[in-house]
């Protein structure tokens, strides 16, 4: 009978390496809630070929043209239906549907409480963000979910670039 030994790597091994592999993470994004009342047809007939709304609250660098920058950011991820994220939509947009987003909410909110009332935020620090952001219809969350970033420049910034573009994936799922 001939035995393999297994070469399996230290403990030390794998003890190092879990804080160089969490240091290249640049962002984390969780699903809060993916409700009943979302569907991809509820999607497309609220922003297919439409503006929708866009409540962005909170500005975590205090720079301005932060709005701006975040809903160009939104617009070009991809989320299937041609939708225009906007502060300020025109007669295409049907009232009942925006999005709400909400940079270090302070303190920190529920995904109902995103499509319902301004919510209070923190003070600018790049160093730390968190952001919540819901699908609202008629005062009420479709999806939610939540962000995370580290240490980032501004909003041109790749690893904040990339966390908006996450949670516009999750917010509005195929």
């Amino acid at each position: 009978m001939i035995l393999h030994r297994l070469r399996l790597p230290s403990l030390a091994a794998l003890a190092a390496a879990v804080p160089m592999l969490a240091g290249c993470a640049s962002d984390r994004v969780v699903v809060d809630d993916i409700g009943v009342r979302y569907s991809r047809v509820e999607f497309s007939a609220a922003a297919d070929g439409r503006d929708l709304r866009t409540v962005i609250q909170g500005n975590p660098f205090g720079t301005p043209g932060f709005d701006q920058a975040v809903l160009g950011i939104m617009n070009r991820t991809y989320v299937g239906p041609k939708t225009n994220f906007t502060a300020t939509p025109g007669p295409t947009a049907k009232r009942d549907y925006f999005v709400s987003v909400v940079f270090n909410p302070s303190p920190d909110v529920t995904p109902f409480a995103l499509c319902n009332a301004p919510i209070p935020t923190a003070a600018p620090n790049p160093g730390r963000i968190t952001a919540r952001a819901a699908f609202c219809i008629t005062g009420g969350e479709a999806t939610a979910v939540t962000g995370y970033v580290s240490n980032v420049k501004g909003p041109d910034d790749p690893n904040f670039v990339s966390m908006i573009q996450h949670m516009m994936l999750a917010m509005f799922p195929y």
